[in-house]
């Protein structure tokens, strides 16, 4: 029990990696957990934390969690083709964070404190 109550304690985001691609878009987000959180995710598994690394996002989104474990999360969110182009609308978040954006030819953008991953036209 006293695991479990020491487990509710705000995880911190260090940052956000978004790799754009043409079927979707990959965000991994990182994070750090105090060493009782890290225990809880190796005995209990990643739900206990689940909802809070989710609570970053700020609204509702259509994704597909790939991986959570006690450093980092992985979401694919889906993007949509246009024909010449695919379309990706971006992502609300919930407070500021440092992140990252790579695009295809790892053409790399970094962005300190933005509450939004933006959305993108990608051109074949």
């Amino acid at each position: 029990m006293l695991l479990q109550v020491a487990m509710l304690t705000l995880i911190t985001v260090g940052s956000v990696d978004v790799y754009y691609g043409q079927a979707n878009v990959t965000v991994v987000i990182n994070y750090d957990l105090n060493e009782v959180q890290k225990l809880g995710v190796i005995l209990f598994g990643a739900n206990e934390i689940k909802d809070e690394v989710l609570g970053l996002l700020n609204g509702t989104y259509d994704f597909k969690i790939e991986k959570i474990d006690y450093k980092q999360a992985v979401l694919k969110f889906n993007t949509t083709d246009c024909g010449d182009y695919v379309f990706f609308p971006g992502v609300k978040l919930n407070h500021k964070v440092d992140m990252r954006l790579i695009f295809p030819n790892n053409v790399t953008i970094t962005v300190n404190g933005s509450d939004e991953i933006p959305q993108v036209y990608i051109f074949d």
